[in-house]
């Protein structure tokens, strides 16, 4: 279902014309430039993806004049939060697997080293993690504002700051902008994944009891929800833009509390479990910190990963795996020891 972000963008704007009469001025400078409030049209497929995301650049422009936020740039980084590198909230197994694991409130609960929680909506893939890590890298604006003003509303689970504003990043791109990202064709099937994959996005939320809460959850409520992404699109017959706001919180981990991700690894591994893999040794080594000897128990790694297999078949499944980082050149070697009875599997590695 598509849902119409600049019919809120103009119901805001509204609003703010009451009480400030250059919009009048403002408005009739730039009206003719912002996006038609359309169904798909034949003269639509013929726009770029750069016209396409110009157009709505221009909504956004002409919210800020009205002074509904600030904006301030965002540097492209290849960073990911790094709580979502410790609990299994992208899990490397199938879907129906995944929902064997639902409790009564359909969520998925999770209890790892770094704290517990519930994840709720759609499951959640690698592949999904591979779209949201785009999304981030896409960004280009951090919008500042209060809760109401925001282009999708804010809720006021998230505290605001002594101004009474909260900090958003935000991405304003097409699919095409996505695929070429995460370096898959730009072909029907592919385009289906990615938008099946933020409408899963765009629904699901978390609730977080962790070891560190103050540090991760100081500017939220305690206990209530958080929001990995909004997202909104407006598609036409073949190209369309997608507008996603991150939640204040992850906003704030993408600031203070991030880790690198190397994607020229990342697109190297094939199997989901390498990548979950490569995901939370990225949060826990680093090319200062190099050996990976803390925490290693092989159970404890799989439930902050979300992978679920035969006791007896772990060790192979997370053999394989290394092997897949090790050829991809992330590790140079790993062993993995004890039995898996009387001494637990342990897993000791050194980043290349």
């Amino acid at each position: 279902m598509t849902t119409n972000l600049t019919k809120k963008i103009n119901i805001i704007g509204e609003k703010v014309s009451i009480r400030n009469k250059e919009i009048g001025q403002i408005e009739a400078e730039i009206s003719s430039d912002t996006i038609n409030e359309q169904k798909p049209t034949k003269h639509r497929k013929g726009l770029s993806s750069d016209k396409i995301i110009q157009q709505a650049e221009k909504t956004f422009l002409r919210d800020e004049q009205l002074g509904l936020f600030d904006v301030i740039p965002v540097t492209k980084k290849n960073i990911f939060p790094t709580i979502l590198t410790r609990i299994p909230i992208f899990m490397p197994i199938t879907k129906t697997m995944q929902k064997k694991l639902l409790d009564e409130d359909n969520a998925l609960s999770f209890e790892t080293p770094f704290g517990s929680g519930k994840r709720y909506g759609p499951n959640l893939c690698v592949f999904d993690e591979d779209v949201l890590y785009a999304l981030s890298k896409l960004t280009k604006k951090k919008l500042i504002g209060s809760h109401k003003n925001l282009p999708i509303r804010v809720s006021s689970t998230y505290k605001p700051d002594n101004k009474g504003n909260v900090r958003v990043n935000t991405v304003l791109c097409t699919i095409s902008d996505i695929l070429r990202e995460i370096e898959l064709s730009n072909g029907g099937r592919e385009r289906t994944r990615v938008l099946d994959s933020l409408k899963r996005l765009t629904n699901s939320s978390i609730t977080l009891t962790l070891k560190k809460n103050d540090r991760y959850l100081g500017n939220c409520e305690i206990g209530k929800s958080v929001k990995l992404i909004d997202i909104e699109w407006q598609l036409y017959s073949e190209e369309g833009f997608i507008y996603g706001q991150f939640s204040p919180v992850v906003t704030y981990w993408l600031e203070q509390e991030y880790t690198y991700l190397d994607w020229d690894i990342r697109k190297r591994l094939k199997s989901a479990l390498a990548k979950a893999l490569h995901r939370f040794l990225s949060g826990q080594i680093n090319k200062k910190n190099k050996i990976f000897s803390k925490l290693n128990k092989i159970d404890d790694i799989a439930v902050s990963i979300g992978f679920h297999c035969r006791k007896r078949d772990i060790k192979k499944h997370f053999t394989n795996a290394l092997d897949e980082l090790v050829g991809a050149g992330y590790l140079t070697e790993f062993e993995i020891t004890g039995t898996g009875r009387s001494e637990p599997f342990r897993l000791f590695a050194m980043r290349g």
